[in-house]
C-alpha cells in the first residue's frame, strides 16, 4: 500500500491540524483504506464514536477514489449513510472507499467502516465533482509534502 498526501490543515488528513484526527490514507490498488482507534476525544454518547467523525472519515476517503483512479481531486455533491451499530471507543476501525461509476466529470463512491472482525459499522455512498484543472492546482499547494 502506498500512503497518500493529506492536505496540510484537513480536519481528517492534515498533520498541521492540532485539533484534528490526522489519519493517513492509503491507496490499495482502486481503494482507499485507513485505520483508527478513537478515543473520548472522539465521542458522543458516552463510550460510543459521534456519527459525525465517522461521517467525515467516510467523505474524505469516498472523494479520495478520484484521486486514486482519475488523478483527480473530487468536492463532495451528495453521501448517504447508514450507521449499522454503535462504534465503540478505543477498538481499531478499519475504512474502505472505492469508486464505483464513473461519469466524466463526476463519480459515485462506496464506503464501509468495519472493526477487525469485520462487522459493519457503517456504509456510505456518495457523488463527487471532479475539480477543474485550475483548482486542482490550487489544492495541491495544500498537499503535505
Amino acid at each position: 500500500m502506498e500512503s497518500l498526501p493529506g492536505y496540510k490543515e484537513c480536519f481528517v488528513c492534515g498533520k498541521e491540524n492540532p485539533l484534528g484526527l490526522q489519519i493517513t490514507l492509503f491507496k490499495d490498488k482502486n481503494e482507499v483504506k485507513a485505520e483508527f482507534v478513537p478515543d473520548t476525544r472522539h465521542q458522543g454518547f458516552k463510550g460510543i464514536v459521534h456519527g459525525g467523525i465517522l461521517f467525515s472519515i467516510l467523505d474524505e476517503m469516498m472523494g479520495r477514489t478520484a484521486e486514486v483512479t482519475k488523478g483527480v481531486m473530487a468536492l463532495t455533491i451528495e453521501i448517504k449513510i447508514k450507521y449499522r451499530r454503535k462504534a465503540p471507543l478505543g477498538q481499531k476501525i478499519i475504512f474502505t472507499a472505492k469508486m464505483t461509476k464513473d461519469w466524466g466529470r463526476m463519480i459515485e463512491a462506496q464506503a464501509q467502516a468495519c472493526l477487525e472482525d469485520g462487522t459493519l459499522l457503517t456504509e456510505a455512498q456518495g457523488k463527487f465533482l471532479l475539480v477543474p484543472p485550475e483548482m486542482q492546482r490550487e489544492i495541491e499547494e495544500y498537499l503535505e509534502k
